[in-house]
């Protein structure tokens, strides 16, 4: 087993990742408040096949496109946050070590 010292990370590498790993999480979201939204919207309305279609459309569409790239920015952003900070504390600490093992094949 080797130890490795952390003493940096890559601010923008973890925002992407954060940010990435948000996307998804938000497109589930998305989904599911997309169905409930619907079926809300169609069990209240009285608005025709016209209105009803026109405005599930609008919720679902918008459900599927902006949970996710509303989750992914805010994520993009926590992950930056959140890397600069670890940077700075790491940086005063002197490191974090890691204990790795190379694959034998």
């Amino acid at each position: 087993m080797k130890n490795l010292t952390v003493t940096r990370v890559g601010v923008m590498s973890i925002g992407k990742l954060i940010g990435t790993v948000n996307l998804i999480i938000g497109l589930a979201v998305g989904i599911v408040a997309a169905i409930v939204a619907t079926v809300n919207f169609l069990a209240t309305s009285d608005g025709g096949f016209a209105g009803n279609l026109v405005g599930s459309l609008a919720i679902i569409l918008t459900a599927i496109v902006l949970y996710p790239l509303l989750a992914a920015a805010l994520g993009w952003l926590y992950g930056v946050l959140v890397a600069f900070i670890f940077n700075v504390v790491i940086g005063v600490s002197g490191g974090v070590d890691l204990e790795v093992e190379e694959n034998k094949k």
